[in-house]
């Protein structure tokens, strides 16, 4: 996800240097008055939800003891008013618990962060014997195996009742091209931690949703966490929203039933405050016992860093093991955190080290087109929590209706294109027709009828169109219509050319084409 946090540094020279003094001189947590930090969180969120029509949203800012301020605002899937006990789905929020969950078994000695993946599941095969023998634990945990992003697609978001258990997929990976060899670069998948998921199970000999419910969710007091299709019947999950031509709807909920390890985990505000508590306190339950050692704690939040080729210094990936590191801009240099999303939902997760405070978020709307507007409330409200500076650059969702209103206008423009061809070739033109004149209205309506089709190649290249329906159900349902009504075009204008080209000239072609009158109507 990207962030878009600057700075506002208007002021003038005495104003500014005397508001410098202040700051030197008092403690950084005393930089304003918690309750009007909070008060001022609460304005900016109510304002973003507001901007992108977000329908319902809960968050708090929480301590290593708990929340200490926490709000709900708006309605969920079904009509109800959003509360703390609310439950949302997270999203790739549920990556850091799963890495915990790997943690666990490496600080029990049942795995090692590089032992290679192979050793556990001999049935993976990505990229080639060769390539999937080098793929460790730790390269599915940094996300540099060598997978690309588009394997997501192959692998994720099976909403079927008959979906393969996560073992069974990855026999999808098999065709992919990897990025390079692993440890060698950096590509954000769920397909890395779709994997983990199958290490675990292997190692376990348990379904993973059993064992990150009595490793990672029960000991940090999440019991009304969401795993799966059965845990969210029982906690009353309501659908997410989606925008539909400009409207939120309330028409997002699948789940994938073996999604939990990279994305389809879920629960209340309560839940999700629970875990960031249990990372401020260093993986140390309310109890005493600990979930992660200081060690382990420390590992997953230091960045991973690439192959180093011919003496060059390594690279950097601001990953860590299943936390994002760093990234962002001054207030939040140093936050360890992570955003997350699933076909109608999107939540946050933001450790401020500097604080030994967390913020966490989460919201009923989401698509892929809505990314950076959605998830700016979280990356704005972190900000104030950090430093109590208003964020200057809330990007609006022009992206979104861009999309939706031109596919839509092309969709709308072609399937009258298909009308008007098939009375052309049914009836013929209203008026005699030039050989000229209808080469090149052909030749026209071809190429606009090529336009949706020539961009469905390049969203394909990224996963099937059913996949990407799920994430942009509008603008891809439009842009699917219009492909089929520009092929139809195509196809109608074409015969009706070859109709034409084939009939003989009659007197008034013989006198040239400039003369000949238009076709009739719009053509």
């Amino acid at each position: 996800m990207r962030c878009f946090l600057r700075r506002a540094l208007t002021r003038a020279t005495p104003l500014l240097l005397g508001l410098l003094l202040c700051v030197a001189a008092a403690p950084p947590a005393a930089a304003a008055a918690p309750a009007d930090r909070y008060a001022a969180i609460d304005a900016y969120v109510r304002d973003r939800m507001e901007a992108t029509r977000t329908p319902g949203l809960s968050y708090a800012v929480v301590g290593p003891e708990g929340p200490v301020h926490q709000r709900s605002w708006g309605e969920d899937g079904r009509g109800e008013r959003v509360t703390a006990d609310t439950p949302f789905l997270w999203g790739s929020v549920a990556k850091p618990v799963t890495a915990t969950a790997v943690m666990t078994l490496v600080q029990d000695g049942r795995l090692d962060l590089d032992d290679p993946v192979v050793d556990h599941l001999p049935a993976f095969r990505f990229g080639g014997p060769a390539h999937a023998g080098k793929v460790t634990v730790r390269h599915l945990l940094e996300q540099t195996s060598g997978m690309p992003e588009s394997a997501t697609f192959e692998v994720a978001d099976c909403y079927d009742a008959d979906c393969p258990a996560p073992a069974e997929r990855l026999a999808a990976l098999d065709r992919i091209e990897p990025t390079g060899p692993p440890g060698a670069a950096y590509a954000y998948t769920s397909a890395n931690y779709l994997v983990l998921t199958a290490v675990v199970e292997a190692v376990t000999h348990r379904p993973f949703t059993q064992y990150v419910r009595q490793a990672v969710l029960s000991p940090a007091g999440m019991d009304t966490a969401i795993t799966d299709k059965a845990s969210a019947r029982e906690q009353h999950l309501p659908p997410g929203h989606q925008m539909l031509w400009g409207r939120p709807a309330a028409v997002a909920d699948e789940m994938d039933d073996h999604g939990a390890g990279y994305g389809y985990l879920g629960g209340t505000l309560t839940d999700l405050a629970d875990f960031a508590s249990l990372q401020l306190r260093g993986g140390k339950t309310t109890d005493g016992d600990r979930v992660l050692t200081p060690a382990s704690t420390r590992l997953m939040r230091t960045e991973g860093t690439l192959t180093a080729e011919g003496g060059d210094s390594p690279t950097r990936t601001g990953y860590g093991l299943g936390w994002r590191v760093g990234g962002l801009k001054a207030p939040l240099r140093n936050a360890v955190w992570h955003t997350g999303a699933t076909p109608g939902y999107s939540a946050m997760l933001f450790l401020i080290p500097e604080r030994n405070v967390a913020l966490v978020l989460q919201q009923n709307l989401y698509g892929l087109l809505q990314d950076e507007s959605v998830m700016q409330v979280g990356f704005g409200a972190a900000r104030i929590l950090a430093d109590g500076r208003q964020p200057t650059d809330d990007p609006a969702a022009s992206l979104y209706y861009w999309a939706v209103w031109s596919s839509t206008a092309l969709a709308a423009l072609l399937l009258l294109s298909t009308g008007r061809a098939a009375l052309l070739v049914k009836h013929g033109p209203l008026e005699p027709a030039s050989r000229k004149g209808v080469l090149a209205r052909t030749a026209g309506w071809c190429a606009v009828g090529a336009v949706p089709l020539l961009l469905l190649v390049p969203l394909a290249h990224y996963g099937d169109v059913l996949g990407l329906l799920r994430w942009i159900p509008d603008a891809v349902t439009a842009l699917c219509v219009a492909a089929v009504a520009g092929g139809t075009t195509i196809v109608l204008r074409l015969a009706h050319a070859i109709r034409t080209m084939r009939r003989p000239l009659g007197p008034r072609s013989l006198s040239g084409d400039r003369h000949e009158p238009a076709e009739g109507g719009a053509g």
